[in-house]
């Protein structure tokens, strides 16, 4: 459903709501588990599913977040007037801009970027900023918050789907463990 222009959209404050994803399956007529097995299975499926779900509502939220930044920042500038566009760098800042780039690497250095470390908390925005690099500064915040938040979840359903797959492997072991020990009893014993 699309945002009327007339209407506000709230901030961001939780991403907590993202949780609830609707049933698949009426669970009041469903069919019960036969075993733990089953149960295990069912369980897993529904981690599967409520994953997906999870994720499409996170990213509903984050791309509504970035449409509001937007919409408020057009809005301020609407009120105020086109920016007052400055010119390119100054001379100096070109001369040392152009000189950081053809200095050599340092030997050894890996300049690679692996691991990105996590975000810890948004980069202030300057007050005193144009309003535009306000945005900008706002969006780039938003965007690491919301990979920061998804690999978040990420990792914390692996660390669930890993906890019942753990379980229904130690269930199936078990489970095939019983079979193996009644298969050497005959069932009948003579007088």
């Amino acid at each position: 459903m699309e945002q009327n222009s007339a209407e506000k959209i709230a901030p961001l404050s939780s991403i907590a709501p993202s949780i609830f994803v609707p049933l698949r399956d009426d669970i009041l007529t469903a069919e019960p588990p036969r075993d733990r097995i089953e149960r295990l299975k069912r369980i897993l499926q529904t981690i599967d599913y409520q994953r997906v779900g999870i994720k499409e509502n996170l990213l509903y939220m984050f791309e509504r977040e970035k449409r509001r930044i937007v919409l408020e920042a057009a809005e301020i500038e609407q009120q105020q007037g086109p920016p007052k566009i400055t010119p390119g760098l100054a001379p100096n800042e070109v001369d040392e801009i152009i000189a950081n780039m053809e200095s050599p690497a340092e030997p050894g250095k890996d300049y690679n970027v692996r691991d990105m470390p996590g975000w810890l908390q948004a980069t202030p925005v300057p007050p005193d900023a144009p309003l535009r690099d306000q945005t900008v500064m706002q969006l780039l915040n938003m965007a690491e918050k919301a990979v920061f938040d998804l690999e978040g979840f990420n990792r914390h359903m692996d660390g669930i789907q890993k906890r019942y797959l753990d379980c229904l492997e130690q269930e199936t072991a078990r489970f095939a463990d019983i079979g193996k020990s009644s298969e050497g009893k005959s069932g009948f014993k003579g007088v």
